[in-house]
């Protein structure tokens, strides 16, 4: 039969309490209880597993997050940035999805505190100031990560890439390639820091070299193949004057957007540039390989996962924290 932490405390005349501080040291105890206590623990080789320790510390040992879509390759690389060091600390990861609907997403807040996790990490779409309300009102501790709170307000820790300074970064190195007329495939627009701050950072760079944003220049997708596809056809079939290159908001609608200029006769890069955003694995193994700006969602999870674990030990950290990005320079982006 295992040996319990009530063992334990009855053979070293100790209460349960003082047991659970000695193991986790949470709080001070006199050298000669603790003495007492781990000269019993050798001696019944207790060896208290992570589910025993959450007991003691009223936890569950359980994680909650919650993103848009599960099949989305960037929430891939942040899940397992987040696991990796939820494994380390023989904590449990519960994945949702919520498909970006914010009734679902209010829905599984609550979902997720009747299983009484210890933490949040959230991946929404738009997290405006009801949804905000919703997470203050949470007995758990939540982070956001790969998007910001709509409101402007620092009222929800949060781990993020500047999407406005990345998307700036990477339309100025087209502008540097010689590119003038440079068309945007952007991400929804509601979508507030993949969507609305990318299109601030592509304005931005236009605004300061002067150049015309035209309209017709920019198209709203949501992130899919299909989308990229259908985003790229609209753009030139629109335009009697094409765009040399074409900034667009991620990898996988790039992609798409070179499948459709493909269909069109149009060579990428020798008529259009085309240039994606995260860096992720399909695009350096695509034909022509992607011109993007590399944002690593595995060190964003990591980064938000530490976050979260200080926050549930009631640490002090920054509201905000930015993971760095990157220009990648391949093969879809031609100088001219």
């Amino acid at each position: 039969m295992s040996v319990t932490i009530e063992d334990i405390a009855k053979e070293a005349r100790v209460s349960v309490a003082t047991v659970s501080r000695v193991i986790n040291n949470s709080k001070a105890v006199s050298p000669e209880l603790k003495k007492r206590v781990n000269d019993v623990i050798e001696k019944r080789n207790f060896k208290p597993n992570s589910l025993a320790r959450g007991l003691i510390m009223k936890r569950t040992n359980i994680i909650g997050i919650i993103v848009p879509d599960i099949s989305n390759p960037v929430f891939g690389a942040l899940t397992r940035g987040i696991n990796s060091f939820c494994q380390q600390k023989g904590y449990t990861l519960m994945v949702c999805e919520s498909g970006g609907h914010q009734e679902k997403e209010v829905e599984l807040l609550g979902v997720l505190a009747d299983k009484k996790v210890d933490g949040v990490l959230f991946a929404g779409v738009d997290v405006n100031s009801a949804l905000v309300g919703e997470m203050k009102s949470m007995r758990y501790p939540i982070v956001l990560v790969t998007q910001e709170a709509s409101n402007g307000e620092e009222v929800i820790h949060t781990v993020i890439h500047d999407n406005v300074k990345a998307m700036y970064d990477a339309v100025s190195f087209l502008i540097e390639n010689g590119h003038q007329r440079i068309a945007l495939i952007g991400g929804p627009e509601n979508d507030y820091s993949s969507g609305q701050k990318r299109l601030q950072g592509y304005k931005q760079a236009l605004e300061e070299q002067k150049i015309e944003i035209l309209d017709s220049y920019i198209e709203h997708g949501d992130f899919s193949f299909e989308s990229g596809y259908e985003c790229m056809r609209k753009i030139y079939e629109e335009n009697s004057v094409l765009p040399t290159a074409v900034m667009v908001c991620n990898d996988a609608m790039a992609i798409g957007a070179i499948r459709f200029l493909k269909t069109s006769k149009v060579s990428v890069p020798a008529d259009i540039s085309i240039m994606g955003f995260d860096d992720l694995e399909f695009g350096r193994y695509f034909s022509p390989e992607l011109t993007t700006v590399r944002i690593s969602y595995f060190d964003e999870g990591l980064r938000a996962i530490k976050t979260l674990f200080k926050l549930i030990q009631e640490q002090s950290v920054p509201m905000t924290q930015f993971i760095p990005h990157k220009i990648i320079r391949r093969i879809s982006v031609k100088k001219i």
